[in-house]
């Protein structure tokens, strides 16, 4: 059995590398391992308040920035029982899924080279980035900025976009709508595609799903107690390529699941998606039912009743944050001292779950095929990056 090690796999978020396995032109083994260094978030918001929890993890990631925020908001708020108001929570999940659809659309830029032919991809390509340049707007105007949107705090919303911003948007979206379901059609156009494709779309693969929720994502779904965190180069201590890994695996009740767009509309939609390509399909049908949820979120905030919480007293408590994040469920967990400052802290991000179902996936498959599902999970290595190496 031949090794094949591809040193840094291109056109992920973060620095990682693929060791496959290869006997006859099939993957009969493969490891991921992240090769990016810590920043230690968890551990640089000890001792501080909790607003600057909220900003700081933002800085986790470029990608899943809003989702962070929001989940960390959600757990501290958990901490000490304060529940923001209807319309704070409803724009925190707009800022989300526009948050997830900027990300999707970026995955899609990522794997257009592997599932579209060549003389077809420039055009698409460029209309992807029209597309995300036109969502980030929306982010900029509703959350404060196009990444790691200020606005988000503890208690809802703060401060509050103007009225006329906010009909502006929702008259922009129908506009949006349409421009979309013309990309939609062309991402899963089978006559533009490519062998690699082809090959995904023949691959069967069936997986344990974890989702919180379709849109928001919800605690309660969950029992987050079930989740275990393990160093990689415990997971796969059979290997010893695998002490070069910086990242932390999360099982849920003893076992590997998947989360993600597949996930959220296998559980709530009762979608079935039994192919790799289908992780694909997905991502497009989750963009599709994020933009008619945004638009009916546009038309439910009612401008007259307040967005955030007044007067929040900080003290001792613990608290729990589940978001549905981008790449599937994310979640804080969070521990308030006396003055209310941060104890501890715990980030459990998707790309924890995904790695084992990543490297699973990949069996099979040829070697072209195999780099095209990584991209096709949009592992985040940044966020999942928790493990020091020691050098002695």
């Amino acid at each position: 059995m031949g090794e094949i090690e591809l040193g840094k796999v291109c056109r992920i978020s973060g620095d990682a590398k693929l060791i496959m396995y290869e006997e006859g032109g099939e993957v009969q083994d493969a490891l991921f391992i992240s090769t990016a260094p810590v920043r230690g978030f968890e551990k640089m918001v000890i001792g501080k308040s909790p607003f600057f929890v909220v900003e700081a993890v933002m800085r986790i990631c470029g990608l899943c920035h809003a989702s962070h925020g929001i989940a960390a908001a959600e757990a501290i708020e958990n901490a000490i029982g304060v529940t923001p108001p209807r319309n704070g929570v409803l724009l925190r999940e707009a800022l989300g899924l526009i948050n997830r659809i900027q990300s999707h659309l970026l995955e899609f830029l990522m794997v257009v080279p592997d599932l579209v032919v060549p003389e077809e991809r420039e055009k698409l390509i460029l209309e992807l980035i029209d597309f995300h340049t036109k969502i980030g707007d929306f982010l900029l105007k509703l959350g404060g900025a196009m990444t790691h949107p200020p606005n988000i705090t503890v208690g809802g919303i703060n401060p509050v976009p103007k009225w006329s911003v906010f009909n502006n948007l929702k008259a922009r979206l129908p506009k949006m709508l349409r421009s979309w379901n013309e990309l939609a059609h062309l991402l899963v156009d089978e006559d533009i595609q490519t062998d690699v494709a082809s090959e995904l779309r023949e691959k069967k693969h069936d997986n344990r799903y974890l989702s919180s929720g379709l849109f928001y994502g919800d605690r309660f779904n969950i029992d987050v107690g079930k989740i275990k965190l393990i160093p990689y180069y415990e997971f796969r201590k059979d290997d010893p390529s695998s002490k070069e890994s910086t990242t932390m695996i999360a099982m849920y009740k003893g076992k590997p699941v998947e989360v993600g767009p597949r996930a959220r509309l296998s559980t709530y939609r009762e979608k079935s998606y039994s192919t790799l390509y289908d992780l694909h399909t997905a991502r497009v049908d989750d963009v599709s039912i994020a933009l008619h949820r945004l638009s009916s979120i546009l038309d439910s905030l009612d401008m007259k009743e307040p967005f955030r919480n007044q007067n929040i007293v900080f003290g001792p408590g613990k608290g729990v944050g589940v978001y549905e994040a981008p790449r599937g469920t994310l979640v804080h967990i969070v521990e308030l001292g006396e003055e209310g400052r941060t104890l501890y802290s715990r980030i459990v991000v998707p790309t924890m779950f995904n790695i084992p179902v990543i490297e699973e996936a990949v069996k099979g498959l040829s070697v072209k095929a195999a780099e095209a599902v990584v991209r096709l999970y949009d592992p985040c290595i940044p966020c999942t990056t928790h493990v020091v190496r020691l050098r002695r």
